[in-house]
This record gives C-alpha cells, structure tokens and sequence, in this order.
C-alpha cells in the first residue's frame, strides 16, 4: 500500500533510492507521534520497510480508496538513482558478495561477485536475478509511479527536497525535519563509466527519461 496520512488526505508513493527511507521515516512520525526504532522480532531485524510501510508496484496499489486523497511522490535523475544503488547496495552493502548471491548460478550467468561498476551495469540483468534487493532497487521509476505523471498531484524533484518539505510543513502544520538516511557508499558519476557501460545503463532508463520528460533530459 501507499503511504497514507490519514489525518491529512495525503498519500505518499514511495520510489527506491529516492530519498524514500528518509521520507518513510517522516511519514512515521506524523502517522504515530513519535520516531520510528528499529527492533527485532524472532530472528529478524525489522526495520522501517518491513514493518511498517512497504515499497509496492504501482500495479499493486489500490487506487479507488486514494482517489480523493492528494497523491505525492519525489522523483529522481534516472542515472542517478541508478548510480546510488550500485554505490549504496553493491559497495556499501555488499549484496552481490559471495555471501549473498548464489555463486553457482553466478557461474553459469557468467558473472562475478562484487561486480565493478561496469561489470554491474554491463550485466544488471543478470545482476538483478541474482539478488532480490538489487533488483528491487533497480526497479524502473514507472514501476512505482505507473505511466502517467498526471495521476499525481505534486511531483517533487529530489533537487529541491525543499519544496517538498515545504508542502509538508504547510499541509501538517507540524514541525518537519527530513532526516538522511541511506547515505554509504562511494559516489560514483557517468563519466566514470566505459562507453560500453554508459550506452547499457542510459538505454536501461529511456523508459523512466520518456516518464519524467519535463522533469529530466536523457542523457546524449
């Protein structure tokens, strides 16, 4: 489900590597009053995306009880979220380690561990079979906003996560601080790419460029 604040008729579509876990946190706390604290429950660590607000397919989403409610979502440079999650998920997090990953069926998709940023981005389909949270994280922006922009209200560019904030600020008239959350991991740009690397990923994000035309150019 999307995130509702109820409260306020405003529903929230999250988008991964777009400032989402920060957002979810906020949302937490206008929903509950207080900070959302990570803890476990049997075996498992819950955290904010497996306990309290989840990250649907847009597919997945229930639109009739939103319909009256004001739609939100924050958006991001396609490359550039794609880029974060190499950096955040490959790099810092170790997802595709030999620990991770099935290294047998590494093999056969005739791939390494630990992918280099080109290997990533020269292989990322077969990266994405690898590891569900990669390929949740590389998930198409359409996937979660559907095709079409105009369902939403306000569209935010993560470049001005201020104006976001501001519309927050004003809607609740609650006191809104947006924490950074997800932050690990090198930084890495396009140009640290090889041509061969660059072509694949900017190909792989014509369909969100096509989504967000007005919003970001594609890259030449």
């Amino acid at each position: 489900m999307a995130i509702v604040l109820e409260n306020y008729g405003i529903v929230y579509f999250p988008v991964p590597k777009t400032a989402c876990t920060s957002i979810k946190y906020l949302m937490y706390k206008i929903n509950n009053g207080r900070n959302f604290e990570q803890h476990i429950r049997g075996d498992n660590l819950m955290h904010i995306h497996n306990s309290a607000y989840d990250t649907p397919s847009f597919i997945d989403v229930d639109l009739m009880p939103l319909k009256n409610m004001i739609r939100i979502t924050v958006v991001r440079d396609p490359v550039a979220r794609m880029l974060s999650a190499y950096s955040n998920r490959v790099k810092h997090y170790g997802e595709l380690s030999e620990k991770r990953i099935d290294l047998e069926l590494a093999s056969k998709l005739g791939v390494r561990p630990n992918p280099s940023p080109d290997q990533f981005f020269n292989n990322l389909g077969k990266y994405r079979i690898l590891s569900d949270s990669i390929k949740h994280h590389t998930d198409p922006i359409y996937s979660f906003l559907g095709s079409d922009l105009r369902y939403f209200h306000h569209v935010f560019r993560i470049e001005k996560i201020s104006d976001f904030v501001d519309f927050m600020k004003n809607s609740t008239s609650q006191r809104i601080e947006l924490e950074r959350e997800q932050t690990g991991g090198e930084k890495i740009s396009l140009s640290d790419l090889s041509n061969k690397a660059r072509r694949k990923l900017t190909e792989y994000c014509y369909g969100d460029y096509a989504l967000l035309q007005g919003h970001y150019p594609t890259p030449k």
